[in-house]
């Protein structure tokens, strides 16, 4: 399981454009990988491309966990739509898997507030 700082962190957003969180994780080929500081913003650091391993609506599990794999640094996944076995392996690997239709600002605005209330849990 990956070690995060709760400050510093890694998102992937599955994005057509660079301006919308608008593609499905399993149809997606192309994700924008962001460094984001909760105290200083976020900055894209690269575009990740991928085959997509959807298959009209199901998937192998050992091509879903490769797919996944190309994103163990991050500690953030977006997407329009998750399936069910994509989000099974994303937890498995210490990745939290997120459906956050609409602009990528708004995506990371809503992963920052959600990692922010995470540190209300800290002892």
């Amino acid at each position: 399981m990956a070690d995060f700082s709760l400050s510093k962190y890694k998102v992937a957003l599955a994005s057509t454009d660079g301006e919308w969180v608008n593609q499905h994780y399993g149809r997606a080929e192309k994700f924008y990988i962001y460094s984001v500081d909760d105290d200083e913003g976020y900055e894209l650091l690269e575009i990740r491309s991928l085959a997509s391993v959807c298959m009209g609506g199901s998937h192998r599990v050992q091509e879903m966990e490769k797919s996944v794999g190309k994103f163990e640094d991050c500690k953030y996944i977006a997407a329009s739509r998750i399936g069910d076995g994509a989000l099974s392996v994303m937890n498995a690997k210490g990745i939290v898997g997120m459906e956050l239709p609409g602009s990528i600002d708004d995506a990371m605005i809503k992963i920052w507030k959600y990692n922010r209330i995470q540190k209300l849990f800290e002892f």
